[in-house]
């Protein structure tokens, strides 16, 4: 069995979050920055030099608040056939906070943006199941609980 693991940055600045906006060209969602890590790498490795490669930003890996876990057989392979864990850590800009375009093109999402934090409650959010406690952590820095499975849909508004 193949478990992809991938390392994903919460970036709060200025009452703003970094997030990719993804859009399909009929659903917008959006994620926070991060990706698959590589042979060798540690998970904060892997969120710093993902959050360089999809937005131009250069960050510190802080703490790590969470955990997502996605088990495609227990979800008719909802969201596809591999089984995928995401660490999500609390990163700090280190630089400047203006976004470039990615170094790597992907096809799978359309851009990074800061988006303020007063609107995070209105957006359409994924993987869904960790939106409540993203809230509740921009709004008092509590963030908890630390593991979650994917049991709902995949973005939430």
């Amino acid at each position: 069995m193949h478990i992809r693991v991938s390392a994903r940055a919460i970036v709060i600045h200025d009452e703003h979050i970094l997030l990719n906006r993804f859009f399909d060209g009929v659903t917008e969602t959006y994620y926070t920055v991060g990706g698959g890590m590589e042979p060798g790498e540690t998970a904060r490795e892997a969120v710093v030099r993902e959050t360089f490669e999809e937005s131009g930003l250069h960050v510190v890996a802080k703490e790590h608040l969470c955990t997502f876990e996605y088990e495609p057989a227990r979800l008719d392979c909802r969201w596809g056939t591999v089984h995928h864990m995401g660490l999500y850590f609390l990163c700090e800009l280190a630089g400047s906070a203006e976004i470039m375009a990615p170094s790597i093109p992907d096809n799978e999402h359309v851009h990074a943006v800061w988006v303020p934090l007063a609107k995070l409650p209105t957006l359409p959010f994924g993987p869904a199941v960790i939106f409540p406690s993203l809230l509740r952590f921009v709004q008092t820095g509590v963030f908890s609980p630390s593991y979650f499975e994917d049991k709902q849909t995949e973005s939430s508004t």
